[in-house]
């Protein structure tokens, strides 16, 4: 997990602050974040193969300082055979951060406990024996001058299982240049990781600027290391862009857009990221999120990602590119609204192979939803699959059905779908189906849902499942 100022966690928290009811719930706040970076760079050596990744974070935080939380990317990892382990790294922490009143400047102190995991979606256990592992952390902030901030952070690697991590040290600086000179935000940091277990100890540095557009932070970064022990380029010189959104950011903040456009965003952690019935992630959890540009006229562009973990293990990341235009059709007071547009699934090849192409398709679709009485909602999709490369896709019938309980009921949300996927290429033609509840708290949404199809060509990756899913947009 990236940290380049006192504690994302709680910076996160503070800028974003969400309410499970009214904005506040005995003085916990919640908040999200997702992004979508070029390189998942770690401590100076990319995570992903120099591939990109899909990023984001659930956080809880009291009004004392206490906070704690669960970031997530997609990641490429390999056993020394060379085997994919896994595509997915799970962050979990806690702590306390506070200010310490200095003559009328305030030093921010922040420690906690973080905990790397790798979810083995890959069925043996290398990845629980080797890779997880724990940090404790202790670092201090300040701001001498206003939109100056330094920080300094120190980790100390905890022995578990087989992992005998070392300790880290990182220093941090930035400065946001007053608006008239562009508002620009300018960084540098430096860390050193003393490793242990026989690896080479190394320096790593990154600097680099961001701007806030249209509500989304967009920065480009310069990062590199000292390290020469990667038998790869995980470790080389870099640049690395990225694009992140954090609940309560504004859309028409920083550089806005021409008036009649908005923009949103939304991250997902989910339990097994299931498409069409058929497990994408070999059952294993996944982290999604997106990032939409819309016009008032129904116009709309956007992208959505997810970990994957499909066999061969040529790519960890599933990056799907939309476009599409929606609107409404008033049908003697009932609305019926259509959706029409492109959708490409895009598979980045993260260990230099190209047997990752195959897999990237194009699907036109076409969608009718309609309200008929208050809070129920029926919707049917139909999408047709573009032969491109070497692949040629079906064509997929989506209906789905929801209603939302009134809240005397408890404002839950029932819903079902069922869906119909005519293969090409001789894969057999199968049914899938979900059935679940929901339930809206603010900005965030609660899934639990069972999901199964009548296809027997995946082994168990078709078979039924409870889903346990956690959102939010914003």
């Amino acid at each position: 997990m990236q940290k380049t100022k006192i504690s994302v966690a709680v910076t996160l928290l503070a800028t974003s602050p969400l309410s499970l009811a009214d904005n506040s719930l005995y003085g916990v706040s919640a908040s999200a974040s997702v992004a979508l970076t070029s390189d998942y760079v770690w401590r100076g050596v990319s995570q992903t193969a120099n591939a990109p990744a899909i990023q984001g974070s659930f956080d809880l935080s009291h009004e004392s300082g206490l906070y704690l939380g669960a970031w997530a990317s997609s990641i490429e990892f390999r056993d020394g055979a060379g085997v994919h382990e896994t595509s997915m790294e799970l962050d979990l922490y806690g702590g306390f951060s506070n200010d310490i009143d200095l003559g009328g400047m305030a030093l921010t102190y922040d420690l906690g406990w973080l905990r790397y995991e790798y979810p083995n979606s890959s069925g043996s256990t290398t990845a629980a024996d080797n890779w997880n592992f724990n940090e404790l952390y202790f670092g201090l902030g300040i701001s001498p001058i206003e939109n100056l901030n330094i920080s300094a952070y120190y980790y100390l690697g905890l022995r578990i299982e087989n992992t005998n991590p070392g300790d880290y040290r990182e220093g941090a600086i930035d400065y946001t240049l007053p608006d008239e000179f562009g508002g620009l935000t300018v960084f540098a940091s430096a860390g050193h990781y003393d490793m242990t277990g026989g690896a080479d100890d190394y320096w790593n540095w990154k600097i680099g600027a961001s701007k806030e557009i249209a509500g989304f932070n967009v920065e480009i970064a310069y990062t590199d290391t000292d390290d020469i022990g990667a038998t790869d380029s995980s470790d080389d010189s870099k640049i690395v862009a990225t694009i992140s959104r954090e609940l309560g950011a504004e859309s028409n903040g920083g550089l806005g857009l021409p008036e009649g456009f908005e923009t949103s965003a939304s991250v997902a952690l989910t339990t097994d990221y299931v498409w069409r019935g058929v497990s994408q992630t070999a059952n294993a959890p996944a982290i999604q999120g997106s990032f939409d540009i819309s016009h008032e006229s129904g116009a709309y562009i956007g992208v959505w990602g997810s970990n994957v973990e499909f066999t061969g293990g040529d790519s960890s990341l599933e990056l799907d590119i939309y476009a599409g235009f929606s609107n409404d059709i008033d049908l003697g007071g009932i609305a019926v609204t259509y959706d029409l547009g492109w959708l490409r699934y895009e598979y980045p090849t993260s260990d230099g192979s190209t047997s990752a192409a195959p897999w990237n398709f194009n699907e036109l679709y076409f969608g009718l939803g309609v309200s008929p009485i208050e809070n129920f909602n029926l919707s049917a999709y139909w999408y047709y699959g573009l032969k491109i490369e070497n692949t040629l896709p079906g064509e997929y019938t989506d209906i789905s059905a929801d209603y939302t309980l009134p809240e005397s009921m408890g404002g839950v949300t029932i819903l079902a779908h069922t869906g119909y996927y005519n293969q090409k290429g001789g894969a057999d033609d199968y049914w899938d189906w979900k059935f679940g509840a929901a339930k809206d708290l603010g900005n965030f949404n609660v899934e639990v849902a069972y999901t199964e199809t009548d296809d027997t060509g995946n082994g168990d990756l078709d078979d039924g499942k409870v889903i346990g899913t956690i959102s939010a947009s914003f």
